[in-house]
């Protein structure tokens, strides 16, 4: 779900159809790689220089979700540039930078982005003015389906001659109107002989520090919540050396810079492997502080990671844990694909499934998943979000001891003493057990409505608690 969201796998965007089979070998493809914990470094070489059929090669899927629609080619160039940059790299100001200078624009927001030229930028997009997508349609009943066919032309450019589409004019600089391919964040010694220029990109990119320091900083706020450098891909690379500090009134950007840089190296040393990033992370004593901190908060402690932050779930973790603690898993059917049935929301492939039922896509859509294009992942409160939790279907129908298989059902079944019931609702609904105090209010409770009634209500009632969508 996590890669899915930072490399936007959907099958439809504004800007272009990979159609559902495309999705769905791109959601093959991250999910192969991660269960098969293969290095960082290599898919992400593997997603940059991908060629082939987007149906066949996940991986290709990649740059074709990059595709900028009504503009001339150098438009999608710049759109495989800017998401090389954020995605790979956490730096969102090369979208800024290719459409005008950083000076004037930047100077209060980013100090190196401030410094940094279009022409510099275009350098970047350079790189992919010989990637070739081909969409062939391969069937027109009962849809269109077309997929794409993405190759490396021998020959191609960058060219400085575009008036229209989705950025300002492109004219030559100074006579020059051909722009070749540069890295505008690392000499990487160039092209290679035997390399095209996506794979010397891809060389470059994976070999520099700041891809490290981009992926490690996106696993920590994972984990930790609160990121080293957030929003996670605005990384200023001005202000990340305490040992070369910006000039006044600037400060350093990360919270703990030294940390930042550490956990880049011993990645760099782990031939970045994620799960063993992921291991030193939570077997921090960092990591498993409690939530509770005896003595008076401070937000100014934030950047030390005093106590451990509480987030909130997201959209797929509550309908799982909801399906979890109430016993009824879902049955999801995928339309217009050849994934089979599934059962939780974390296995969904894109952010608007399940396409096949309607209530549970707005019961999703409600805690904030967005679709991976416009709209992205949010985790603030609303109404909206009450309401669903109090009346949808989703929960409602689940709790209840005539629907079989539920939790409810097998605790009346299993026992007939409230306190027992009580616990074990308790347990598996907020993973803690009941204080003395709720343990008497709702053995009370079952003896004045009954041991099925009240296991219903206080089923309800501890999945509208508060700290039900949250991670403590």
């Amino acid at each position: 779900m996590f890669f899915g969201d930072l490399y936007r796998v959907n099958a439809q965007s504004s800007s272009v159809n990979r159609d559902f089979y495309g999705r769905d070998a791109f959601y093959l493809y991250l999910k192969d790689s991660i269960t098969a914990n293969k290095p960082y470094d290599q898919m992400a070489r593997e997603l940059i220089t991908a060629t082939g059929d987007s149906f066949e090669q996940g991986e290709v899927n990649w740059a074709v979700g990059n595709t900028v629609a009504m503009g001339p080619a150098q438009d999608t160039y710049d759109g495989q540039a800017v998401n090389v940059a954020s995605m790979f790299l956490g730096i969102n100001t090369v979208d800024c930078l290719l459409c005008h200078d950083g000076a004037r624009h930047l100077d209060q927001v980013n100090l190196w982005g401030s410094t940094q030229t279009r022409r510099n930028m275009w350098g970047l997009s350079a790189y992919f003015a010989r990637v070739r997508m081909q969409r062939q349609v391969v069937a027109t009943m009962p849809r269109q389906i077309a997929k794409y066919i993405v190759s490396d032309n021998a020959t191609g450019d960058y060219l400085l001659n575009t008036t229209s589409g989705n950025r300002t004019v492109r004219r030559p600089i100074g006579g020059v109107s051909v722009i070749p391919p540069k890295n505008p964040f690392a000499n990487g010694g160039g092209i290679q002989l035997g390399e095209s220029r996506r794979q010397a990109l891809a060389r470059e990119i994976t070999s520099d520090i700041q891809f490290s320091r981009a992926i490690v900083n996106y696993i920590w706020q994972r984990f930790m919540v609160e990121a080293f450098v957030s929003p996670s891909n605005a990384f200023d690379l001005t202000r990340l050396d305490p040992s070369n500090p910006p000039p006044q009134p600037w400060t350093l950007q990360p919270t703990n810079p030294e940390l930042l840089d550490a956990l880049a190296r011993w990645l760099q040393g782990n031939q970045f492997d994620l799960r063993a990033l992921m291991a030193l992370i939570t077997k921090s004593t960092a990591y498993q502080l409690s939530a509770d901190y005896p003595a008076n908060w401070d937000v100014s402690y934030v950047p030390y990671y005093a106590r451990k932050y509480v987030r909130r779930l997201d959209a797929e973790e509550i309908h799982d844990a909801i399906a979890k603690a109430t016993g009824i898993p879902g049955n999801y059917t995928l339309q217009n694909s050849d994934l089979p049935p599934v059962q939780w929301a974390m296995q969904f492939p894109d952010t608007r499934e399940p396409r096949s039922n309607g209530s549970v896509a707005a019961f999703l859509n409600a805690f904030g998943r967005g679709d991976r294009d416009t709209a992205f992942r949010r985790s603030d409160g609303s109404i909206l979000q009450a309401l669903n939790m109090l009346n949808s279907p989703f929960v409602s129908t689940r709790i209840h001891q005539n629907n079989q298989g539920s939790h409810v059902a097998a605790l009346l079944v299993q026992t007939a003493d409230p306190g027992t019931i009580i616990y074990n609702l308790f347990a598996t609904t907020l993973s803690r057990p009941p204080s003395d105090r709720e343990m008497a209010m709702f053995i009370a409770i079952f003896q004045q409505q009954g041991n099925r009634v009240a296991a219903e209500n206080l089923q309800w009632v501890l999945l509208n608690k508060v700290d039900f969508l949250f991670n403590y």
